[in-house]
């Protein structure tokens, strides 16, 4: 009996992990999972209305729920790039985001994060709020959430 227990966690384990990987469609909504990190309870970004959204994405090594390494730079570019691989996977590109938020735990981190940003918005740059907050999961230092418009 227990062994067809076992059998039947992974086989719905693995149905689970399908259904996170594929992208899904509702009356004029497209979801698509997190490039980031695997097995999230929500979509990783959500295009609907000719906007796409994406969710708070923190620097995290892609595929694991484990910052990288570096401190605040470091997690602003990865997060960053799964934002980025994100609303490519949706059809857009950075350069049509409209407005960004920016969770960050200390109002220090406000310049290099600065910096990070400037690299992928170097030019016509969206909107952006940027607020200190006092954790962020996983001990993270930043968290980025962007909103676009959808290419086509």
């Amino acid at each position: 009996m227990t062994r067809f227990k076992n059998l039947t966690l992974v086989a719905a384990s693995l149905l689970l992990l399908s259904i996170n990987s594929v992208e899904t469609r509702a009356e004029g909504r497209t979801a698509y999972p997190s490039t980031a990190v695997d097995g999230l309870p929500y979509s990783g970004v959500v295009k609907a209305q000719g906007m796409v959204y994406v969710g708070g994405v923190l620097g995290t090594k892609p595929g694991t729920g484990e910052l990288v390494s570096g401190g605040i730079e470091n997690e602003t570019r990865q997060a960053l790039n799964h934002v980025k691989d994100m609303m490519e996977l949706a059809g857009t590109s950075l350069d049509q985001t409209v407005k960004c938020i920016v969770l960050l735990t200390s109002v220090d981190y406000f310049p290099p994060m600065n910096g990070v940003f400037r690299e992928f918005f170097p030019s016509n740059p969206p909107t952006r709020s940027t607020i200190v907050v006092p954790e962020i999961p996983l001990g993270a230092s930043v968290e980025i959430d962007c909103t676009a418009v959808a290419s086509g």
